[in-house]
């Protein structure tokens, strides 16, 4: 009887202890909240001119759209007059360590963006259809413009913007592009079938440019030069028919495909394609697509037949014109 009674006892305090087992259910929102979790982003910096926008377009999570920039935005700053010079955005470059966009467009305008707030802390009108710029140690832009064919350096000044100073036109024809290279110190841009470097001499107020040489492209018509991901030495460089890889010790040029209208190359860490904004008239211009493509694969990576892009750029921190770490500084203050 009295281990009949003990038997009984361990089985109720068995059963209490169930009871207070706490148990989640396995219910079909959970499934597929575990099922939907985020994926690693990547992301790509989108010059889309169709909609006179700057974007980041997650294509790991759907080719959510994670950021957008437009001039005539309030957040942007930018006063009512200077909103055209914003027309046809010809690059978005990602720059002071992922904190800001460098960004161009064909209507002559250049401005600094934050990329937390969407403020354009600085911009200013290059003219000649700005295709492109870049940072200069000291916190000065360097501009690249097409039409008339030369580069242009602004002290850059937050507080007055458009009224900074700047150089006049330092003549290269056809100029499409500019590369500051940080180990080294000099300045690279390409026009026509010429790439130039040049020296900077560093001058807050009184900035000018010093050519040291000039390489012969083994074919005209430059329009990107940007840096490879990862590499120290190397840039790519797209013409009317190819990508390159330039070498800034060598001077040598290396094919790497047969591929025109290229207007802009990009490549990031290991697992991310090689990347190519390749013009096919979508989008309402014959420069334009709706389309990034894996350059060597030849496959879409991205389309949005709502889109008109430009130029592409996978978001990445750009080390071989900047150093670590780097923040936003003028020398003007």
């Amino acid at each position: 009887m009295k281990a009949l009674f003990i038997a009984a006892a361990v089985m109720l305090s068995f059963a209490c202890k169930r009871e207070n087992v706490s148990v989640t259910p396995e219910t079909p929102e959970t499934l597929q909240s575990v099922e939907t979790a985020a994926a690693t982003p990547r992301e790509i910096i989108i010059c889309d001119q169709k909609n006179a926008r700057i974007v980041m377009v997650d294509v790991a999570n759907g080719n959510a759209i994670t950021w957008e920039w437009k001039a005539t935005a309030s957040y942007a700053m930018i006063r009512s007059g200077a909103q055209g010079w914003f027309s046809n955005l010809s690059d978005a470059k990602l720059v002071y360590n992922g904190s800001y966009v460098l960004a161009t467009a064909s209507g002559g305008g250049v401005a600094l963006i934050k990329v937390s707030t969407k403020k354009a802390i600085w911009y200013d009108y290059a003219g000649g259809n700005t295709h492109s710029a870049e940072l200069l140690p000291n916190g000065n832009v360097v501009t690249a413009s097409t039409t008339g064919g030369y580069l242009k350096i602004f002290s850059v000044d937050s507080y007055i913007n458009d009224q900074s100073a700047q150089t006049g036109p330092i003549a290269f024809e056809d100029v499409h592009n500019v590369v500051w290279d940080h180990q080294r110190q000099v300045l690279y841009a390409a026009g026509k079938n010429k790439l130039k470097k040049f020296s900077y001499n560093g001058s807050c107020m009184s900035p000018s440019l010093t050519l040291l040489a000039t390489y012969t492209m083994p074919q005209g018509n430059a329009h990107d030069l940007f840096p490879v991901y990862g590499s120290t030495t190397e840039l790519w460089l797209s013409n009317s028919n190819y990508v390159y890889r330039f070498n800034v010790t060598t001077g040598a040029f290396t094919l790497v495909k047969n591929q025109s209208k290229v207007k802009s190359v990009s490549s990031g860490p290991s697992g991310y394609p090689v990347i190519a904004a390749i013009a096919n008239g979508n989008g309402g211009e014959t420069w334009r697509t709706d389309r990034v493509t894996d350059l060597n694969a030849g496959s879409a990576v991205f389309t949005n037949s709502s889109f008109g892009l430009y130029k592409a750029r996978w978001k990445v921190v750009n080390t071989f014109s900047y150093p670590a770490g780097d923040s936003f500084h003028e020398c003007t203050h």
